[in-house]
């Protein structure tokens, strides 16, 4: 599976940015239950309460953790269920939600965060995990964040072992001794399936997990202002396994920070970009499996990421932009 192809509209020419691949995800589309509740982590650093009724195709939503003055505001509006069981929301036509049997969300907020009004991808669970046992092992990462009004994007892996996490950008933590930068530190239980994350006597966000038997995942919702730190943003892990084809070939959804949406298609080595903001293409890029170790791919314009196994897609593209998305079929 490739996770990396460039989904901006300059990247019609499919160079600059690779299209990304995010966490974890084991396949299989459909709707959720009528009236369902996700726990999820927004591109911008949000963490937000989003709430889908597929019976009467409507959504909503609460930000409870803001880095943008957002606390407590609410958004809502209507769904338009489209042919491939994504649904399209009101007030951001270009974007899709997508819901999966297994608990997962992919979804859209527009809102003021920072000087300009944007539209950000939101992953979700809705039934995150309550004991870190379950969550417990090695996990690859993409990294969105924002320090001083400057964006990027990176990939490393990290551990879970009891109530302690390590980490190590651009390098397999599974390897041995960390060749990149190094952190570590505690995660706290703030109940209901949240985690403070702490850096020393930093919190540093707040961290949930997916315990799913394709693959977990670990979403971070990002808030550390130190110069030198995580960034605000988001964090996706997904847990360090083989990818395969039969995880990765299939139908993809996903939306970029750049606030473009897509629809592709991985079937080998290759992805495939179907549509971008709605209007039909055809751009083909390859990649290369369990690169540059067990559970990444490498694209061959330079994107780095993941498609994993319980149905996440994350990328952080070679211009250091991001992509999110969730496996449709």
């Amino acid at each position: 599976m490739n996770p990396l192809f460039t989904i901006t509209r300059a990247a019609i020419a499919l160079g600059a940015t690779a299209f990304a691949l995010l966490v974890a995800s084991c396949g299989g589309g459909g709707s959720s239950a009528a009236g369902t509740t996700y726990s999820s982590v927004a591109m911008a650093g949000e963490l937000i309460d989003y709430t889908i009724d597929t019976t009467n195709l409507t959504y909503s939503y609460t930000i409870t953790e803001s880095q943008f003055g957002l606390n407590g505001k609410t958004g809502s509006g209507t769904l338009v269920l489209n042919r491939d069981g994504s649904y399209t929301p009101s007030g951001v036509p270009n974007a899709r939600i997508v819901v999966l049997p297994n608990g997962l969300l992919l979804g859209a907020v527009r809102e003021r965060f920072g000087a300009a009004v944007v539209t950000v991808p939101i992953v979700g669970l809705s039934e995150p995990v309550t004991s870190l046992g379950a969550i417990a092992g090695d996990y690859n990462y993409i990294h969105r964040n924002c320090r001083l009004a400057i964006c990027g994007a990176d990939h490393g892996t990290f551990r879970i072992a009891g109530s302690n996490w390590s980490s190590c950008a651009g390098a397999d933590i599974a390897a041995g001794p960390c060749t990149g930068a190094s952190a570590s530190g505690t995660l706290e239980s703030l109940g209901n399936g949240r985690w403070r994350v702490m850096d020393g006597s930093t919190n540093i966000g707040t961290a949930l997990g997916f315990a799913s038997a394709g693959q977990n995942v670990i979403l971070l919702d990002l808030k550390d202002t130190r110069p030198n730190g995580f960034g605000v943003g988001m964090l996706v892990g997904g847990e360090q396994i083989t990818m395969t084809a039969g995880q990765t070939d299939g139908t993809w959804i996903a939306g970029t920070s750049a606030g473009h949406w897509g629809v592709f298609t991985a079937s080998s080595n290759t992805i495939t970009l179907n549509l971008l903001d709605g209007l039909p293409v055809s751009i083909t890029t390859n990649f290369t499996a369990n690169s540059p170790w067990t559970g990444m791919a490498m694209t061959t314009n330079g994107g780095v990421g993941f498609l994993a196994g319980a149905g996440v897609y994350v990328l952080e593209t070679a211009n250091g932009d991001a992509e999110l998305g969730i496996k449709l079929r």
